[in-house]
């Protein structure tokens, strides 16, 4: 079928190829935004871990403190 409409209409194959060219790149620009999106929220999820983590060290400092520092804990000489 299509070879009967290409012999009919030269340029048909052309105008197949510039829709197939247009999804495409309709295609990569949505998998752009895709992956833009979650890179953006990895690094917001990143942020956040990192306030975490400063609460739990300030926290253990603290703990680790109160019981005479880390070597006491562990009952070792430093």
């Amino acid at each position: 079928f299509h070879g009967v409409i290409r012999a009919l209409v030269p340029s048909w194959g052309v105008i197949e190829l510039e829709r197939a060219v247009v999804n495409i790149s309709a295609i990569s620009e949505h998998i752009e935004w895709q992956t833009s999106d979650a890179i953006l929220a990895l690094q917001d999820e990143t942020h956040d871990l990192s306030h975490v983590v400063l609460q739990n060290r300030m926290a253990l400092n603290f703990l680790l403190a109160a019981q005479g520092g880390v070597c006491a804990v562990i009952n070792t000489s430093c």
